[in-house]
């Protein structure tokens, strides 16, 4: 017979102690993952949100503005105004900044006229207009143009507040209108 353990001995106190701190270790590793994996989320969902919102405000400004009609358009201190088809007439839409708001106020001439929030967060607001001749106009209709012409596009220009983070960050969205289509 040999001198080794026989097959009914159990484990050694050493050998159990050292199974459980391998154990040990790979449990805090893996909650570590798992800890890292669920901030991560947080972060990505609050991103994911502030994106879906930027992307639903440029979706109404687009289709507010591939329907502007041309009886009165202006624009001036950073506020866009201008007619858009509907039904049964057309209808005033402005777009501007209120504290850190983007409003969309919709004046359908019967009432009050109805804000809508577009996008929070909003530090500053900049509009600009292309004309024929492709210069650019904060103030719309300019002096020097028939004030019946047409803008081609339009350039909206946010600084949007980083949530958490000093500053802000400027993002600029370009809007072709119906008379700049097709040339």
């Amino acid at each position: 017979m040999s001198k080794g353990r026989s097959p009914e001995t159990g484990l050694s106190l050493i050998e159990v102690l050292v199974s459980l701190a391998i154990f040990a270790l790979i449990g805090i590793a893996g909650l570590a993952v798992l800890n890292t994996v669920a901030r991560t989320g947080e972060r990505t969902d609050g991103r994911l949100d502030r994106l879906a919102e930027l992307d639903r405000a440029f979706l109404i400004i687009s289709r507010d503005l591939a329907q502007v009609t041309w009886a009165q358009m202006t624009l001036g201190d950073d506020a866009l105004a201008f007619q858009r088809t509907g039904a049964p007439r057309p209808f005033k839409i402005t777009l501007s900044l209120q504290d850190t708001t983007m409003i969309r106020r919709v004046d359908l001439g019967t009432s009050l006229p109805v804000d809508q929030h577009l996008l929070s967060g909003v530090a500053t607001i900049q509009w600009r207009l292309l004309d024929h001749s492709k210069s650019w106009h904060a103030v719309w209709p300019p002096v020097a143009l028939d004030p019946r012409t047409r803008p081609l596009a339009a350039e909206l220009t946010l600084g949007i507040w980083r949530y958490g983070v000093e500053g802000a960050d400027s993002l600029t969205r370009l809007f072709p209108l119906p008379a700049g289509r097709g040339k």
